[in-house]
């Protein structure tokens, strides 16, 4: 089970209809400049757009670069699945790193579609191309053998070793000129099945010399036919961190309900029971059946006339935990919500009864073939919300 304790490193170990209303209905967009919004007391600390005093990401303009740096310690010690996936995905991190040094493509690849994509996919909407990068900048390249590179780029095991410089030169490099001019003329298909060559690593090389386009459909290859594909971090794909998540996030919710923040409490509450939080494991009105429950308590804006979010709370993740993830990979993770779909969880980290002032943060999780973890990449600051703010739930 994992270790609820937002304090400590995380460690995970492998384990056996009511009211909806669409956005477009009452969001009229007023999209602006600043890559935080203040209204009220509201604070979203990514681009936004705006109406009526709510905010709501503004999903063409917010990238991985632009989301706030981890805010406190953690880690994830996958070690004991080493052997069945191949490569150790455990990680940590240190509070003020970033999103893109701790996320790995594999991820997210249950709310985007960056398995299929290509690099020229990614590239080319953020002003990027291959002749303006070198082949070091793509950190995949740097887990490829001869073998596993030709095997990915579709028809480059059709060309001769000499038609592709790079690896000419990682041959001439392991095995001198002499064997390199001999096989120049041998197509790459051929030669990956001599054990010799095929094991020969392309980060041997001085990446740095040569461009993206010097392998020959490296572009346009889907980035999932790469060996290591999913154990890369953001950080390492090309113009990834600047594009925007509209790009290439699939699920990022289908809109909802807007509430008011209506009062803030601390730790001292206790049993909330008529709560709107949970996971996708527990449901989202999961009690909070115990002697801290920081929270806020909901009301319904008068333009939404329905008394069903009167009285609702949203408990706080510092103060209940709750079961998460599927499959080999359940254990525990913050209590919260989904109003953005299934790649983030939006979490309340923290309330300040005093000033009326809540703050929230974001968790991303880790997918493998046996199943889900529970949402514990984090915490990444999202926003803090005031008294009389209206504040988005998602969809009931």
């Amino acid at each position: 089970m994992l270790k609820p304790n937002v304090t400590q490193p995380l460690a995970i170990i492998l384990a056996g209809a009511t009211a909806f209303i669409s956005l477009d209905t009452i969001f009229l967009a007023n999209k602006n400049q600043a890559s935080a919004q203040s209204s009220s007391g509201s604070q979203l600390y990514v681009p936004y757009t705006q109406s009526n005093g709510a905010v709501l990401p503004d999903w063409e303009r917010v990238t991985f670069r632009l989301i706030p740096p981890v805010s406190q310690q953690g880690s994830l010690d996958l070690s004991n699945l080493t052997e069945v996936l191949g490569y150790d995905p455990s990680r940590s991190w240190n509070a003020g790193d970033s999103i893109t040094s701790i996320l790995m493509l594999g991820d997210l690849t249950d709310a985007t579609n960056l398995s299929t994509r290509s690099l020229k996919s990614i590239l080319n909407p953020v002003g990027l191309s291959g002749n303006s990068l070198s082949l070091a900048e793509f950190g995949l390249i740097k887990k490829q053998t001869l073998k596993t590179v030709v095997d990915a780029i579709p028809h480059l095991a059709d060309f001769s070793l000499h038609e592709v410089s790079p690896l000419y030169d990682l041959v001439e490099t392991h095995l001198g000129s002499a064997n390199a001019t001999n096989l120049g003329n041998l197509e790459l298909g051929d030669l990956i099945n001599d054990e010799q060559l095929a094991d020969l690593p392309l980060n041997s090389l001085n990446l740095q010399q040569y461009n993206l386009n010097s392998l020959p459909g490296l572009l346009d290859t889907p980035l999932e036919q790469f060996a290591g594909w999913d154990e890369t971090f953001i950080e390492e794909i090309p113009g990834l961190a600047d594009l925007p998540f509209s790009n290439f996030f699939t699920d990022l919710g289908e809109g909802g309900l807007f509430a008011l923040v209506d009062i803030v409490f601390g730790e001292k509450e206790a049993y909330r029971l008529n709560t709107v939080t949970g996971s996708d494991v527990v449901g989202f009105d999961h009690p909070c059946d115990q002697n801290n429950c920081a929270h806020i308590e909901l009301a319904a804006p008068e333009w939404l006339a329905t008394p069903l979010l009167d009285g609702k709370q949203w408990i706080s993740g510092n103060s209940q935990w709750v079961v998460g993830g599927s499959g080999c990979l359940t254990g525990s993770e913050p209590t919260g919500r989904h109003p953005f779909g299934k790649g983030f969880k939006v979490v309340l980290s923290d309330t300040d009864e005093a000033s009326g002032k809540a703050q929230f943060a974001i968790y991303f999780r880790f997918s493998i073939f046996c199943g889900k973890s529970p949402y514990l990449i984090g915490p990444f600051p999202w926003m803090s919300q005031s008294e009389k703010d209206l504040i988005f739930l998602g969809a009931f």
